[in-house]
């Protein structure tokens, strides 16, 4: 009996084949390369020309062809990815839904991803503290990128509700170098997978840009899967 190409597709897969001859890296370089192609898709096919300029200026990118360098680079580093990423189920690089936070964490654990968090009304949110201990109980690499500047008041309320010092915390002034600072994480962790998590949106416009992994907190404690994605 025949199957559908479409009902096996991608499924089933045999683990051992998969990982021995490094196809795992094919797998996920293929689903690293298909969100790159549906961010400029919504960006250069559905989006705004005037708008997405006004969004490069904030992020102080000189020029659309310095944009365009830097999702160049970013594509040649997702062609980087190391040959020995191993799977006990293969399925999951196809498989796992980019709304499941931890379980897309789980997924690029072994190429070291970058979490970075907004302070206020997320970490400061006390149903996210249970959350942001799972990430430093399990190494995860943390940056608090904030718009408040005052650092010192944020090292005390980690320290008074026994929250792990993060890997860094920018104290930035204001909305604008927030932004700008984003960029400068981007690039200089260019080679990682990068997760961001705020509860405002606009941020996490800016994220999309940046082609990271972006979910918006609510106050209620849910999260939700944030792209700029209009098709």
């Amino acid at each position: 009996m025949m199957i559908k190409v479409e009902t096996a597709y991608l499924t089933d897969m045999p683990n051992d084949i998969i990982n021995e001859y490094g196809l795992s890296k094919t797998l996920l370089t293929r689903r690293d390369t298909i969100y790159l192609k549906h961010v400029m898709k919504n960006i250069f096919l559905y989006g705004n020309e005037y708008e997405l300029e006004e969004k490069l200026e904030m992020l102080q990118f000189k020029s659309l062809f310095k944009y365009i360098e830097f999702l160049t680079n970013k594509l040649r580093m997702i062609y980087k990815i190391p040959r020995n990423v191993l799977y006990d189920d293969v399925d999951i690089i196809v498989k796992t839904p980019r709304s499941h936070f931890i379980d897309n964490l789980e997924l690029y654990k072994q190429l070291n991803p970058l979490v970075v968090l907004d302070f206020d009304h997320t970490i400061t949110n006390k149903r996210f503290h249970t959350l942001y201990n799972y990430l430093t109980n399990n190494n995860y690499k943390i940056i608090i990128n904030s718009a408040n500047p005052n650092q010192e008041a944020m090292e005390s309320y980690l320290n008074k509700y026994n929250l792990s010092k993060p890997y860094k915390i920018y104290a930035n002034k204001g909305k604008k170098k927030k932004i700008v600072n984003l960029k400068a994480i981007a690039y200089s962790n260019i080679r990682k997978p990068i997760f961001f998590i705020d509860d405002e949106r606009e941020y996490l416009e800016y994220g999309c840009l940046l082609l990271m992994y972006c979910y918006r907190y609510a106050k209620s404690g849910k999260m939700y899967n944030t792209t700029i994605f209009q098709k």
